[in-house]
């Protein structure tokens, strides 16, 4: 009987980890239509939020509101650009088809978190959410970011323990899977490579600017009723020139990839 209840259970087991692997797969395939869908529904919500007067701030305290949140998602790019500027090619990558790592990053930034660019990722767009100033939509986002990314993590760690064995559960015991442990850090074993951090990260730097700016435009659309593009651009001219500025940076780094090689050195080398 108790050999029955032993198989049963392993069986279940199974079935809950091959459900979870097969979750975290598509999960991870489309991991890039999250941010788009919490910005649309953000937009809305924060449309009403600003036509029916429910904002938690007031026009005075807004501007500080607004860089506050500002402030919190170029700390998540930083986030990122750290760990992308330190990890050799073929790892920490945008790959959405399969599961993809050359070598086990434990140094720099992984030494205190398995999972730095995630953690990036969630600072960004918790600043994003913020800015909606709607406390069910934060709390939304922060249950849909933890199953989402739970499941995403769980394939990847299943995949890097088949791929690197005792090594990487070595590391996995000793370093957080999400919120950082400062105290384990280690200096990275690489050289910082920022022509790959000028090619990786040049989507989320054009993102973060003009998703801020959008804010700033629905604000204005809501609240105006004689909305004029001109006056707004002149009223806004700090978030006007970063959309603007981090739009041209965005088609420089693109053109620049497309039609020379001088960015394809995306590998740090070892420090020596």
């Amino acid at each position: 009987m108790k050999d029955l209840k032993h198989k049963s259970f392993i069986m279940q087991s199974t079935d809950r980890r091959n459900k979870m692997l097969h979750q975290g797969q598509f999960l991870f395939k489309y991991r890039g239509l999250l941010p788009v869908i919490f910005l649309i529904i953000g937009l809305i919500i924060f449309f009403f939020q600003v036509r029916n007067s429910a904002l938690f701030f007031t026009e005075g305290e807004k501007h500080i509101y607004d860089l506050s949140c500002l402030v919190l998602a170029l700390f998540g790019l930083i986030i990122r650009v750290i760990t992308v500027g330190y990890t050799p090619k073929g790892t920490s990558g945008r790959n959405t088809t399969t599961q993809v790592a050359d070598q086990l990053n434990t140094t720099g930034l992984y030494a205190v978190t398995r999972n730095p660019l995630y953690l990036g990722n969630f600072l960004i767009w918790l600043a994003i959410v913020l800015l909606c100033q709607h406390i069910w939509f934060t709390i939304f986002f922060l249950l849909s970011f933890w199953w989402f990314y739970r499941l995403i993590i769980f394939t990847e760690e299943t995949f890097l323990a088949t791929e690197f064995g005792a090594a990487y559960l070595t590391w996995k015991s000793n370093t957080p899977v999400f919120f950082p442990a400062l105290g384990k850090y280690q200096p990275s074993t690489r050289t910082f490579n920022w022509k790959k951090v000028l090619r990786k990260e040049k989507n989320g730097v054009a993102a973060i600017f003009v998703i801020f700016f959008l804010f700033q435009l629905t604000r204005a659309i809501a609240d105006d009723k004689d909305f004029h593009p001109l006056t707004f651009l002149s009223d806004h001219l700090f978030w006007s020139l970063c959309a603007i500025g981090s739009g041209l940076y965005y088609l420089l780094i693109k053109v620049i990839s497309t039609t020379t090689n001088w960015l394809e050195n995306t590998s740090g080398t070892p420090k020596t």
